[in-house]
């Protein structure tokens, strides 16, 4: 399930504003959440309970070792939207990764 992005948390006309939240209680099965999560808050939603799984999505586009960065509480790499879910290899294969 899609949390509401920031884009549309400006534009007021999001009809449910904590989606995990509001739907954990009616769904029994395993429950993903994605958009606009970092660490902090995937932990905070996976802790309360509200989701079982967190999708990290462009995060993880431009951060191929996130788990790594994540352990470390690393910085992460800019986001380049450019290259997202386009043609070709970049974005997708040129973020660096962590130094040794």
């Amino acid at each position: 399930m899609l949390e509401p992005n920031a884009k549309d948390l400006q534009t007021g006309k999001v009809q449910i504003e904590h989606v995990a939240k509001t739907f954990r209680p009616l769904f029994s099965g395993p429950l993903m959440i994605n958009t606009g999560f970092d660490k902090a808050k995937g932990q905070a939603v996976l802790a309360s309970g509200d989701a079982d799984l967190v999708a990290f999505g462009t995060l993880f586009i431009a951060n191929p070792d996130l788990p790594e960065r994540f352990q470390h509480d690393a910085s992460f790499n800019k986001l380049d939207p450019s290259t997202f879910y386009g043609e070709g290899a970049k974005g997708y294969t040129d973020y660096p990764a962590l130094a040794a």
